[in-house]
């Protein structure tokens, strides 16, 4: 039995060191790839898909990165299970203060199927205006060119879909922390390395 375990803690440690060596070998390639910021001309209208469920730490911050896009056209849409949840009502509120942002806020109901998120994003792909659509959860912030980087690969047409890494932001707390920890960390290596791959 003890020859068994060493072995299951041998290959644990090899494969382990060997995941290790490909996320520092993605991160350098990543780091020191040349990089290409100039502005585009590439700017096709989006729709961006928000679904919200109750109140969040910092939710109002979030919501409102949204709003401040430097982007051209674009539209926010918002959807809850039921028009009186507070994070719906808080989307409404934070529209007002944009009043030339393009803005649906919509309703659900209950789900007919155990996940009422995309039972959420169904409806909003209803309502979509655009054919371009990004989805991004409510207790995501972004920087104002966010719209504008998540689009550029598009311009190539042989690509058809983008993601972007985050990092976890800590609210309050030791267990707040290691989640935020895990999300920058585990998520982001593996994204890494699957693209090097």
């Amino acid at each position: 039995m003890t020859n068994f375990l060493l072995v299951v803690a041998l290959v644990g440690t090899l494969t382990s060191l060997a995941f290790f060596l490909l996320v520092v070998t993605a991160v350098a390639r990543k780091r020191f790839a040349p990089k290409h910021f100039s502005r585009t001309s590439f700017e096709p209208s989006i729709s961006v898909l928000k679904p919200v469920h109750g109140m969040e730490p910092q939710l109002e911050e979030s919501l409102e990165s949204f709003f401040q896009q430097d982007y051209p056209d674009y539209e926010l849409i918002f959807c809850a299970r039921h028009a009186h949840d507070p994070a719906l009502l808080l989307a409404e509120r934070v529209s007002q203060k944009y009043p030339k942002r393009r803005v649906k806020i919509l309703t659900s109901g209950e789900p007919p199927w155990s996940n009422a998120k995309v039972y959420s994003l169904a409806h909003m792909m209803g309502a979509a205006k655009n054919e371009l659509i990004v989805i991004s959860d409510s207790d995501v912030r972004v920087t104002p060119e966010y719209l504008r980087e998540i689009v550029r690969p598009l311009e190539d047409e042989r690509v058809g879909l983008v993601t972007c890494v985050y990092r976890g932001v800590s609210v309050d707390g030791f267990w707040s922390r290691l989640e935020a920890l895990g999300m920058s960390v585990e998520m982001t290596s593996g994204v890494l390395v699957a693209e090097m791959l």
